[in-house]
């Protein structure tokens, strides 16, 4: 008798787990149509929703801190990865999200700590690294910055925004050379497939091989290659250049110092 109410109680635990799977499913696929037809509100509800039907899945958290950024709610957003993470402390990847959040509002301290907690989960994780590279670029440490990069290249996983960046630590730190290679080769790839874009992400990404390319000249600037600099100079289209190229002809020098003692934007 006994065995059996226990049977019985196991089957039913195991039929309301059940439904609550579903259901928190059932709730973050109507959170999503909800919020492709423009219903923020509406998909906020049904994001809790799911969290409530699930409390042990992080994803539903993941889905409201979403939505609250799209509504421009930061704190709340934070809040809300902070508890995905509750629910689930060894995925490494909602510490990134929280991280790369962290850094866009520029909570330095705070993103270098999460970055670092992917790290310790996952030593491959190379986009956590590659965000204390950006961190480390933005407090101005082009040394460690550097390193962080070189350690993505090596693994065969820096993308090309990341290889412009280092390309433009390398003209800055000694090593001119280095960076017009690391600049060039992402150049390159940027400029692969151009032709299939479209609109605006067609025009963000000329302007960014536009900015490539003067990064190129700065580098032969630094070199001391003025000819080839002055070259590539002429050629661009940005309104800058005129005044780069008169700088570069009347005062090379002056130029050579600008270069090396700039920010990287």
């Amino acid at each position: 008798m006994v065995f059996r109410l226990s049977a019985g109680f196991l089957v039913a635990v195991l039929a309301l787990l059940a439904m609550s799977l579903y259901l928190s499913d059932y709730y973050l696929g109507e959170e999503r149509r909800l919020i492709a037809a423009g219903d923020l509100p509406g998909g906020l509800e049904a994001a809790r929703a799911a969290g409530r039907m699930d409390p042990f899945d992080p994803e539903p958290l993941e889905d409201v801190s979403y939505i609250f950024q799209l509504r421009g709610q930061n704190e709340e957003a934070v809040g809300a990865l902070r508890d995905a993470v509750d629910r689930d402390p060894n995925n490494y990847i909602t510490y990134l999200e929280l991280a790369s959040l962290q850094f866009a509002l520029d909570d330095l301290a705070a993103a270098e700590e999460n970055y670092r907690k992917v790290l310790e989960l996952n030593p491959q994780a190379h986009a956590a690294r590659s965000g204390l590279a950006k961190l480390h670029l933005r407090r101005g440490n082009l040394e460690k910055a550097k390193r962080k990069y070189e350690k993505v290249e090596a693994a065969g996983e820096i993308s090309y925004t990341d290889l412009y960046d280092l390309g433009r630590i390398y003209v800055r730190t000694g090593e001119p050379r280095e960076g017009y290679k690391a600049i060039k080769k992402a150049r390159r790839r940027a400029s692969a497939g151009i032709e299939a874009l479209e609109g605006p992400l067609k025009a963000q990404r000329e302007r960014l091989v536009g900015s490539m390319d003067l990064a190129l000249a700065e580098a032969l600037v630094v070199q001391g290659s003025y000819g080839r600099a002055a070259k590539i100079i002429a050629r661009s289209p940005f309104e800058q250049a005129p005044a780069l190229l008169r700088l570069l002809e009347t005062d090379p020098e002056a130029y050579r110092g600008q270069v090396v003692n700039s920010d990287i934007q």
